[in-house]
């Protein structure tokens, strides 16, 4: 009975446990589906969220609009040049392109596209399952969602923009037929080079039309498609033949060509006729280096003034039909490229030539092999030699046909750009000297940051000291050594190119001369964040905060600035202070004739015209008598020329940017791969830019600059110590006329200038036993002229010569004993004192060119009674000169 009441309590308690496990499992199941529910209601609505949030199918259009030829205008109005036949995209319809072509994109892109809907399922599902179980990365777009991505979305991987672009390839295979879509997308897609669309790669690959491609052509095109550069049949043809190998599998799998066709296409070999239209493309390039930064210029106003994305501007200027109108000038244009083609302006010492030689066997078997070399040579002389060593390195043979390919890239390289100051057209430029290696390659005059030496103590330091009251043209600034101390780094001592230091120099002179020392003083007192203000204003784009040092106005910069910007910002002094952004083009028409864009620069003050002036003032004097331009005289006259030289400290880069009353305009002179140029002359970028302006302003009437002096007068000031001078400046000739502010003229008499009684006989201060007659009067500068006389150190004894011998002797002189004492001590030297002080006359402002203020004048007067010497100032130590990491001397 026991057993029994035993046996109904475990089963009780095993029926409630059983019941608590279900409860418990129940209420687990019913909270995984209320957070499925939730999870999936979340998702849910962020998915229709981001589908709310795509573009509104109505107002959108997935053809390219790019089956309009663009056309590019000069100044004049006249056709330079146009874009689209086999540049960058070539429309064609479907029934143009070869069935096969269509079919080899299907077989590799989109294999179930005339199945789906827009979305491939299958093709999501395998490549979930590839991605997870390989280390290969697979795709699963469709070409509708290919289409959208290149012509409507941007190409950024985000799981947004992935949604988006399926809603859209959803809605889109509604509204339009597969043929149209694939059209569309044949139209659209990259096949590398700079080609969009199988028409203008065909044009870029086999130089034929794309109905002409047989079938091996069409899976060479349909294999670049998943990665351009790697399956470029140009630089990598093994790794295209290898995907074009696939891609005939593939179609022989889906059924689009038989296993005969297929081995036809594989007994082809579409390769060597690939680089042959490669090198006749390279040869025959169009586009000049000016077209080139139009286009640059014109993509990217499309973007920010069109609010089109990258894609969109491309496919519009290279299709839509548009008309640029440029500043471009023909004649000026031509001017440059004269004489950037002649050899004779450059450095023949630094001479050297890029070869990139390219060459085709053809073998009398039938087949080409391929070759290139790419080498250095420092004369033409031994171009032949290279190209003979070359063909017999390769294996040329006499029996063999030979193509080939050689371009030549001089170096030192060249850029030069000239502009309008008075409207900021860009007249003329050229981006380099030598073969031009393709379209919208490496432009020097708007692409290449390279250091811009001392042309930038004008816009960095001096125009900024000027503008804000600090400096006057005549204000003397200290020219002693430097010593800066930097926390954490090395101490900062700038050296002058000259080694000439000490004593104060000139504004003008601290200009003319290119000293460096002055030039940081001025920047210290400018501030860094001051001359940055000021440096954007002019314009430049390319500085960086770690460009803040006090090499800043020597030109250390990180990156540096380009030809174009530098010409722009000495093209605002020109322009009376005035920037105005440079323009390439004035206008863009739409096909319809509409103005799309009218080019409108901007401008704005950045100094005032009176500024401006005392700058283009005192650049005159760079390129006239001592200046480190005054070269430049030799190769241009006939005009007010205004500038600066500008040179690296190790030479690598030469620039000069100046103005005249017509035009402005800048030089660079240096090798592509930065190396010192001391081999040259110094001055053959002097020489460029003045051949250059020369020819330009032939004929053009005589203009000299506009002069605004508003706030500043001219007055007469002691150059050394920047005070009012005194007779003695004056004899010194150490007096100078300038431009001041009022408040820079000081009311106070030179105190540098002093006068010194010397000895002629030892050239040293006048003692007082010194002969009347030997004593003369010097003009000293700033330290004492040296001690006193060591050679009339007593009185001259009395006047007995013709008494003595009448009373004695001579023989009695020379039986004269010794003496038994010693000689007395000879009488302690008087202290030099100093002269009755100095009372100057009046002031009298008379113009006195400046000259060298070291020089000694003696005046000549009546000896006066002998007295102690006169005045004697305290000598200057000067400070130590350390060397410097970041110190960029200039010329």
């Amino acid at each position: 009975m026991k057993n029994s009441d035993n046996d109904e309590d475990d089963l009780k308690k095993e029926r409630n446990v059983n019941k608590t496990k279900i409860t418990l499992l129940r209420i687990i199941f019913m909270v995984l589906v209320v957070c499925i529910f939730a999870l999936f209601g979340a998702s849910l609505g962020i998915f229709m969220g981001i589908i709310e949030s795509a573009p509104d199918i109505a107002g959108l259009e997935l053809k390219p609009s790019t089956n309009y030829t663009s056309f590019i205008y000069d100044v004049n109005g006249n056709e330079i040049d146009r874009l689209s036949s086999g540049q960058e995209r070539i429309y064609v319809t479907l029934d143009q392109i070869p069935d096969h072509l269509q079919k080899a994109i299907i077989s590799i892109e989109d294999e179930r596209f005339m199945e789906h809907n827009g979305i491939d399922i299958r093709g999501i599902l395998r490549a979930i399952i590839v991605n997870l179980t390989t280390n290969q990365t697979e795709g699963a777009s469709t070409i509708t969602q290919q289409l959208i991505k290149n012509n409507i979305l941007s190409p950024e991987q985000t799981i947004t923009r992935k949604i988006q672009e399926q809603y859209l390839a959803l809605q889109f295979e509604k509204i339009y037929d597969k043929d149209l879509i694939l059209e569309y997308y044949l139209n659209t897609m990259a096949l590398g080079h700079g080609t969009n669309g199988v028409q203008a790669a065909s044009h870029r690959y086999f130089n034929k039309d794309v109905s002409e491609l047989s079938l091996a052509e069409s899976v060479v095109l349909a294999g670049i498609t998943q990665a351009p550069t790697r399956y470029s049949p140009i630089t990598n043809p093994e790794n295209n033949n290898e995907k074009a190998k696939i891609i005939l599998q593939k179609m022989i799998e889906q059924g689009y060509i038989t296993e005969e066709e297929r081995q036809v296409a594989l007994a082809e070999n579409p390769y060597d006729n690939i680089q042959t239209v490669n090198q006749q493309y390279v040869e025959e390039s169009p586009h000049t280096y000016f077209v080139d930064a139009v286009i640059e210029d014109v993509l990217v106003d499309l973007q920010e003034k069109n609010a089109m994305t990258e894609n969109e501007a491309k496919n519009y200027l290279f299709g839509g039909g548009v008309e640029i109108y440029t500043t471009f000038d023909p004649e000026i244009q031509n001017i440059v490229d004269t004489h950037m083609a002649d050899d004779s302006l450059f450095p023949v010492n630094e001479n050297e030539i890029k070869l990139d030689y390219r060459v085709s066997l053809h073998k009398p078997d039938g087949t080409v092999q391929h070759y290139n070399a790419v080498e250095m040579v420092k004369s033409v002389e031994e171009i032949d030699k290279f190209k003979e060593a070359k063909l017999v390195e390769w294996g040329a043979t006499p029996e063999d046909t030979v193509d080939e390919l050689l371009l030549q890239i001089p170096q030192p390289q060249a850029a030069f750009v000239i502009m309008d100051q008075s409207t900021g057209q860009v007249k003329a430029l050229s981006g380099g000297r030598g073969d031009k290696i393709g379209d919208r390659t490496f432009n020097r005059a708007t692409q290449a940051k390279r250091q811009p030496g001392s042309t930038f103590k004008i816009v960095a330091a001096y125009g900024p000291a000027i503008d804000m009251g600090i400096l006057s043209p005549g204000s003397a600034i200290d020219n002693s050594k430097l010593s800066i101390e930097i926390p954490g780094q090395p101490d900062y001592s700038p050296r002058n190119w000259d080694g000439n230091y000490g004593g104060t120099i000139t504004t003008r002179k601290a200009i003319w001369n290119s000293t460096n020392v002055p030039a940081v003083r001025t920047i210290q007192s400018v501030g860094f964040d001051a001359s940055f203000n000021y440096l954007m204003n002019f314009g430049f784009t390319t500085l960086l905060p770690t460009d803040k040092v006090y090499a800043l106005p020597l030109g250390g910069l990180t990156e540096g600035v380009t030809p174009l910007e530098l010409t722009a910002a000495y093209a605002a002094i020109a322009n009376g202070g005035t920037y105005i952004e440079p323009t390439l083009y004035t206008k863009i028409l739409d096909r319809d004739g509409a103005v799309l864009i009218e080019n409108i620069p901007t401008t704005h003050q950045v100094i005032s015209a009176s500024t401006a002036t005392m700058l283009t003032d005192m650049m005159e004097d760079v390129v006239t008598g001592y200046g480190t331009g005054a070269s430049l005289s030799r190769w241009f006259s006939g005009q007010p020329v205004a500038g600066k030289t500008g040179t690296t400290s190790d030479e690598k880069d030469l620039s000069f940017a100046g103005f005249t009353p017509y035009y402005t305009a800048t030089v660079w002179l240096g090798h592509d791969d930065p190396q010192s140029l001391s081999g040259s002359n110094q001055n053959e970028h002097l020489h460029l830019w003045g051949e250059i302006m020369s020819d330009i302003h032939s004929g053009l009437e005589y203009k000299n600059f506009d002069k605004v002096t508003t706030g500043f007068v001219e007055a007469s000031v002691c150059s050394v110590s920047g005070m009012l001078p005194t007779s003695l400046c004056r004899g010194a000739g150490a007096v100078t006329t300038d431009y001041f502010r009022t408040n820079h003229i000081s009311d106070q008499y030179c105190t540098v200038h002093g006068q010194t009684k010397i000895c002629t006989v030892s050239d040293m201060v006048a003692g007082p036993f010194c002969p009347p007659n030997v004593v003369t009067n010097k003009i000293t500068q700033g330290a004492s002229y040296g001690a006193v006389c060591n050679v009339h150190t007593q009185p001259p004894l009395p006047q007995t010569e013709s008494i003595i011998p009448q009373l004695i002797p001579d023989s009695w002189f020379n039986e004269w004993p010794e003496p038994m004492v010693s000689e007395p001590e000879p009488e302690p030297q008087p202290e030099p004192q100093l002269a009755p002080e100095f009372v100057p006359p009046p002031v009298e402002f008379i113009p006195i060119p400046e000259i060298n203020p070291n020089i000694t004048i003696e005046i000549e007067e009546v000896p006066p009674p002998p007295e102690p010497g006169g005045i004697i100032l305290e000598e200057q130590e000067p400070t130590a000169d350390d060397q410097s990491i970041f110190f960029v001397p200039q010329g």
